[in-house]
């Protein structure tokens, strides 16, 4: 297995000079509602036959469970260490009592599983990662388990850095809550960026969901998927 993204913990040292340790679970945000275009997809996706849906970096389940009602066999991906934070470990509890819901450990089980899907979320991810090679790993490893003609649902934000020290800067992005003694990141990808990021692994663009300046939605196709 490649080394990447084994623990969900990074030591690394910002361009001010400081050692900061980053714990990407720390982005996980409990307690909010899922976003509406995940509820606005289900006829969609039931219209284009969709039954497995991967849910990448799904924290505290708020994307699985509105899938889980409308009938979707959904695969959630997440750390151990995301697992057992109690708002996840909660809802995790609650998932397992559905019969169409699995989990995948990331990255080992994730790695090795064999299932095929016919969509995946990648909702606030990318963005929450340091290390821009295990970014592009990623998405290499979801496009190989998407079956052909299938989709990804992508989301973003856009201007989250307002205020954001130049000292801050680590990586590619920023480190966040300066005040802790475990930071998160974010990295801002313009939509140029990531509908290039995205074209580099075949997955074409077919709709953006959005609904405000500051969200990047988009929904992206694998093979002749399409909107239509």
């Amino acid at each position: 297995m490649p080394k990447i993204w084994l623990k969900p913990f990074y030591q690394l040292t910002s361009r001010g000079g400081k050692k900061v340790i980053i714990d990407v679970t720390s982005s996980v945000a409990p307690g909010l509602p899922p976003n509406k275009a995940v509820t606005d997809l289900t006829s969609f996706l039931k219209q284009k036959r969709v039954e497995r849906i991967l849910d990448f970096g799904a924290g505290a389940l708020r994307h699985t469970f509105p899938l889980l009602a409308a009938g979707f066999q959904v695969c959630a991906v997440e750390f151990e260490e995301c697992f057992a934070r109690p708002t996840c470990s909660k809802a995790l509890a609650q998932a397992k009592a559905h019969p169409n819901f699995s989990t995948l450990i990331y990255p080992s089980d994730f790695i090795r599983d064999t299932r095929r899907f016919d969509a995946a979320l990648l909702c606030y991810v990318l963005q929450t990662m340091p290390i821009p090679e295990e970014r592009k790993t990623v998405l290499k490893y979801l496009y190989k388990k998407l079956k052909e003609d299938s989709y990804l649902l992508y989301m973003s934000r856009f201007n989250q850095l307002e205020g954001t020290s130049g000292s801050h800067r680590v990586s590619d992005g920023f480190y966040k809550w300066p005040e802790r003694e475990h930071h998160s990141f974010y990295r801002e990808f313009t939509t140029e960026e990531t509908h290039t990021f995205m074209d580099t692994f075949r997955l074409r663009r077919v709709k953006s969901l959005a609904e405000r300046g500051t969200d990047q939605i988009y929904l992206y196709a694998k093979g002749g998927a399409t909107w239509i």
